[in-house]
């Protein structure tokens, strides 16, 4: 289209320009603020009649829009991008941090149980960390983008995170999201990373089993309770670039995994490789200053883990 055309669409149908996938970033970007800043007009306008779900959206859209906001003016890598946003359910948002078109390393974080609006400033808290340990990793010039993608309706705290069904729901979603990628990435082929935490690893397994997978050079899942899979060799990454960490306290890898959601992919048989972790707990893999945090840090680089004192 010529550059009148695309000013016409994105004005008129900001909400269907930003959610496609392999539009440029800040293309998308760009639809979906506006998109944003309709809907958040629109829920002003009606405030004193707004009932529970639309009041839940409005404040954490507001939240959103604000920590958005706080980025334009920062450096180049710190910008943050909004990719797609939606108020189904308990809401969905993706948000990059950094440009991943033209960043030499990009990572997809996958959120897991319970992960909805109204908690979402800390997965954008979690893509700076996985950032800034990447950069650690990097050779000079080589940018490093990190997304959030919490674009499925992640199971709560019920009968759905022992199921396939969120996963199987979801998984076409991320595999477009991430070929998407490929498509708006300007220049030689980048490093593509995608990290699954909890139920997120579930998602991003079933996503990386079926179609024609992620086409990710490196998968990372941490706390996970199964991949969807019998064996590492059923899903399209490399085993030998396929990693999962496991804290040793961590409740969900440790009494769930083998169960409803296939097997235990940190079983050796799986024939996945062990990541080094030092942290504690189902959420600890983000400590700041842990190995867990540099290990990830250095996957996204393109790198190889560091192993763990006993190795």
């Amino acid at each position: 289209m010529d550059e009148e055309k695309r000013q016409f669409y994105l004005a008129a149908y900001p909400d269907r320009i930003g959610a496609l996938d392999g539009l440029p970033t800040p293309t998308r970007d760009e639809a979906n603020r506006s998109a944003l800043d309709l809907r958040l007009n629109d829920y002003a306008l009606r405030e004193d009649s707004l009932g529970y779900h639309d009041r839940y959206n409005y404040r954490h859209l507001t939240n959103l829009k604000d920590r958005l906001e706080k980025t334009d003016s920062g450096p180049a890598n710190k910008q943050m991008y909004l990719l797609g946003f939606g108020t189904e359910k308990d809401g969905r948002a993706i948000v990059a941090l950094g440009n991943p078109d033209s960043a030499r390393h990009t990572a997809v974080l996958v959120p897991g149980t319970d992960n909805q609006l109204d908690n979402y400033g800390g997965q954008l808290n979690r893509i700076e960390k996985l950032q800034n340990a990447a950069a650690n990793s990097t050779a000079a010039g080589e940018d490093v983008a990190v997304i959030s993608w919490m674009d499925y309706d992640a199971p709560e705290v019920d009968g759905s995170v022992i199921t396939q069904g969120r996963a199987k729901a979801g998984e076409e979603d991320l595999r477009n999201f991430t070929h998407g990628l490929r498509s708006a990435h300007e220049g030689d082929r980048g490093h593509l990373t995608v990290i699954g935490h909890s139920y997120g690893s579930s998602m991003t397994g079933a996503a990386d089993a079926g179609g024609t997978g992620l086409d990710a050079d490196d998968i990372v899942v941490v706390g996970s309770p199964g991949l969807t899979v019998e064996r590492a060799d059923q899903l399209h990454v490399n085993p030998q670039h396929l990693w999962v960490g496991a804290s040793g306290n961590d409740f969900v890898s440790n009494w769930t995994s083998g169960l409803t959601l296939s097997a235990d992919p940190k079983d050796p048989d799986f024939g996945a490789q062990r990541m080094y972790v030092d942290t504690s707990g189902h959420s600890g893999y983000w400590d700041d200053g842990s190995q867990s945090l540099d290990n990830q840090g250095r996957i996204i680089a393109g790198l190889k883990p560091r192993p763990g004192p006993s190795n």
